[in-house]
């Protein structure tokens, strides 16, 4: 009898959640800000977030849709065409290969090599869902705007979570070494970035980089900068760095990219 009485409440906690769906997944909005107008949860997910926020399991969720989003951004994006694979692989030798190697100042070159426009569209999606289960998961704010400011290029995106992130740290506001002016920091670099002006955009990515905050990921962005723009040994420490994290992500790339910039400084191509 015992038994069949918890089945019974299982089953009819199931409906609950399962009927929500219908109503809940076309009006649940971000309760952070009141400019996101637009649906946070993804669908395929809704009701273990749904499970998630009732039984207050957020943080366990989280974490769950934290892989779920390195899973989506770790894979070759399903909206990649066959003819597109192996671009990204080909623009480091067409850089070096150019007789034109030398950039006169930092607006002459922009930056990063970027993944070409329009992969991973939904990442923003996966970064909002995330911090709407945890608010105060600040690696995935930091994770995220760099993610989607520089090796994306879509600054705009970046700004929104970037916003987000204000909103929900804005307590630590009174804190000066807080991850809310961390991410005033992201946001600054970003302004610089849309506005040409990249000297000024480095700078404020140094101080992010100073601060010992940074994940991998803003990391090897700001080492991509520095072999761009030709600050050769400064790269060379940060890739040493990503490669002795044990990062697997970034310790193949990084045998690489100290190998590139090791010949490059052999070569003596300089920054001018």
């Amino acid at each position: 009898m015992k038994e069949k009485s918890i089945v019974f409440i299982i089953i009819i906690l199931l409906i609950f959640v399962i009927g929500l769906n219908s109503v809940l997944i076309k009006s649940i909005v971000s309760p952070f800000s009141k400019i996101y107008e637009t649906k946070i949860l993804i669908d395929k997910y809704f009701i273990l977030d749904s499970v998630g926020i009732i039984f207050g399991l957020r943080k366990v969720v989280s974490d769950l849709a934290w892989i779920q989003l390195l899973q989506y951004y770790g894979t070759q994006p399903e909206e990649l065409k066959e003819e597109d694979k192996g671009i990204l692989q080909n623009q480091y030798k067409e850089f070096t290969d150019s007789t034109n190697y030398r950039y006169k100042s930092f607006n002459h070159f922009e930056h990063i090599t970027k993944i070409k426009p329009g992969k991973y569209k939904h990442l923003l999606k996966y970064l909002k869902r995330v911090v709407l289960l945890d608010p105060l998961y600040s690696f995935v704010y930091f994770y995220g705007i760099g993610s989607l400011a520089w090796n994306l290029d879509r600054p705009e995106e970046a700004l929104d979570l970037a916003n987000i992130g204000l909103k929900n740290l804005e307590f630590q506001k009174e804190q000066i070494s807080s991850d809310y002016w961390e991410i005033v920091k992201y946001q600054q670099a970003i302004y610089y970035k849309v506005g040409g002006k990249y000297k000024e955009m480095l700078d404020k990515l140094e101080e992010i980089l100073q601060s010992g905050k940074p994940p991998n990921v803003v990391k090897s962005i700001i080492a991509n900068l520095y072999k761009k723009y030709g600050m050769y040994e400064k790269s060379l420490k940060l890739w040493e760095e990503l490669l002795l994290s044990g990062d697997p992500e970034y310790v193949e790339r990084a045998k690489i990219q100290i190998i590139q910039v090791n010949n490059l400084i052999k070569e003596g191509k300089i920054y001018e």
